[in-house]
């Protein structure tokens, strides 16, 4: 085996001597870099400090780490609630407890007020109120022994207009808090640029009907306090002392203030004191001296008026049954319609059943019933119903009968009697058979017109070419088809609408033969001895009176 020249063993020699040092640190580094255990120590000791400069700098870390905790959390819970519940159990007991006696104070303060007023004649008075008004009792006996009470505190930062801390009488008005600050800010600077012009002056008082908004400002934070009612002028400044106390207690953090309201968390102790109401003194000692007597009659009077309301309310109840019961009982009894099911829904009656198209509107009855359209609502399935009076309706909306027709429906059979024409005639035979309920028909009482002219208009041909094949129905006829038997005068009408005679022609008609006298032209005369046979009743044509005027 080979062994180094000797210059090259002195030269590692020297190079151990002189970098001995750095190459042993250029081991650890890269031992350290490729060991992750130890690479994850020594960031672990940075961890901290770095995450502390990050967020001096921006955000951009917690936006960063938002996501990743959103879902650890989410996994935590999923995987074991309990261990969250019981992390969040110091903080969020006290905070419910809290809620729960404020609302229950709040409660309690209200019954006392309307047991001690309810059976005076103060009392009596208010409820008459709140039957008027519409309110409750309770709401009006606040509002009448109501001197004021503060609703809501709001410490907002002057600068920046951020909430900084809020308080309320109901804990639900937390929910807004955040944007009613910002409309107070942004009212008073719209106020300051559009008529004060100076930061140093600003809106103290704000009024809305009996709710009052007062405001105070410091150097660095704007105290407003939501009161309802007239509070006294010591109550003003029992605010004032208070922003006071406020700004020289927390001047140092309104300075540094970036966003975090964490520092301002126990402000509670100084903003407390102002959640105060103020009430009438209630007339005990004057209510123990009055005579029992009055008492007593104000109870009864109360229960009567009680008594009266559930009575008439009774009676209007018992009326507006009886109104409905009528109503189902008429339409029912109305041919073509069937209830098959009755319900109501939130207020409103449901019917569903049947109805024929050709029925009665079972809504244009409800006015008779003193009912509304709004309180029922029909779910109706059409149906063809077999009562004769709709079968006869039906077949009338399809023969279309003319005026000298009449038809009648009994046990099944159609009868046609009147005037009518062949054509007609056998077209609506045609399509009645088609029409449920028509068993047979009887047309032996129609007689037949069989001239080319008549006096009787006619509809339209019936359109039979959409029906199936005839169904199996007896047709009762005559025979031999009656003729209509015209007046002279009738079929006079008819030569005359025929020939057009002019003015100098004389035409009389009597039984069956025809006279002409005058004087007309020869092409009129030819025309008249071609077409007079038209006019079925004349047999015979006489011109023996009658001249022509172009032979003369």
């Amino acid at each position: 085996m080979n062994k180094p020249p000797q210059n090259e063993t002195a030269m590692q020699e020297l190079r151990k001597l002189l970098f001995e040092k750095e190459s042993l640190r250029l081991d650890e580094l890269e031992k350290l870099l490729l060991d992750q255990e130890l690479h994850a120590q020594e960031v672990a000791k940075v961890l901290a400090e770095a995450v502390k400069i990050r967020n001096l700098k921006d955000d951009a870390l917690g936006k960063s780490l938002a996501p990743t905790i959103e879902k650890s959390i989410k996994e935590s819970i999923a995987k074991d609630p309990k261990s969250l519940s019981d992390a969040l159990f110091p903080v969020m007991g006290p905070a419910i407890r809290k809620s729960i006696n404020n609302s229950i104070a709040e409660m309690l303060q209200s019954l006392n007020q309307t047991l001690e007023n309810s059976f005076s004649a103060q009392g009596l008075k208010w409820r008459m109120e709140a039957l008027r008004t519409g309110k409750t009792f309770a709401e009006v006996v606040m509002l009448n022994t109501l001197v004021y009470r503060v609703e809501q505190v709001f410490l907002i930062h002057k600068e920046t207009g951020l909430l900084l801390h809020h308080l309320s009488f109901d804990p639900s008005l937390n929910e807004d808090a955040d944007i009613i600050s910002s409309m107070l800010t942004a009212v008073q600077d719209f106020i300051q640029d559009s008529f004060s012009g100076s930061t140093e002056q600003g809106i103290e008082n704000l009024r809305m009907g009996d709710l009052e908004v007062v405001i105070e400002t410091s150097p660095d934070v704007v105290l407003a306090v939501v009161c309802r009612g007239n509070t006294p002028r010591s109550f003003n400044e029992k605010i004032q002392t208070t922003i006071e106390d406020i700004q020289q207690l927390h001047a140092a953090d309104f300075k540094s203030f970036e966003g975090d309201t964490e520092p301002f968390f126990g402000i509670d102790k100084q903003l407390q004191p102002l959640l105060v109401s103020d009430y009438k003194e209630n007339q005990n000692k004057k209510a123990e001296k009055k005579s029992p007597i009055k008492a007593i009659i104000a109870v009864l009077v109360i229960v009567l008026i009680i008594v009266g309301w559930w009575g008439s309310g009774k009676i209007e109840t018992s009326q507006a049954q009886n109104n409905w019961n009528n109503y189902i009982l008429e339409i029912q009894s109305e041919p073509g319609i069937i209830v098959t099911n009755i319900q109501e829904i939130e207020g409103k009656h449901i019917i569903s059943g049947l109805r024929d198209p050709l029925s009665i509107d079972p809504y244009t009855l409800l006015s008779a019933f003193d009912l509304d359209n709004s309180q029922v609502q029909f779910q109706m399935q059409p149906y063809h119903a077999l009562q004769e009076s709709l079968v006869l309706k039906r077949v009338a909306q399809l023969i279309l009968p003319p005026k000298s027709i009449q038809i009648t429906m009994k046990d099944g059979t159609l009868t046609i009697e009147g005037v009518a024409s062949e054509i007609w005639l056998s077209q609506a035979e045609q399509a009645a058979l088609y029409i449920a309920g028509v068993d047979n028909i009887n047309s032996s009482q129609v007689s037949i017109l069989t001239s080319v002219f008549n006096d009787l208009p006619q509809n339209d041909p019936i359109k039979l070419d959409s029906l199936p094949s005839k169904p199996k129905k007896t047709i009762i006829r005559n025979k031999t088809p009656q003729k209509h038997v015209a007046t002279d005068e009738a079929i006079l009408k008819r030569i005359i609408a025929l020939l057009k005679p002019p003015s100098t022609v004389q035409i009389v008609y009597s039984k069956g033969t025809l006279y002409v006298s005058g004087k007309a032209s020869e092409s009129w005369i030819e025309f008249a001895k071609n077409n007079f046979s038209r006019v079925e009743e004349v047999d015979s044509f006489y011109t023996s009176n009658l001249t022509s005027k172009d032979t003369q």
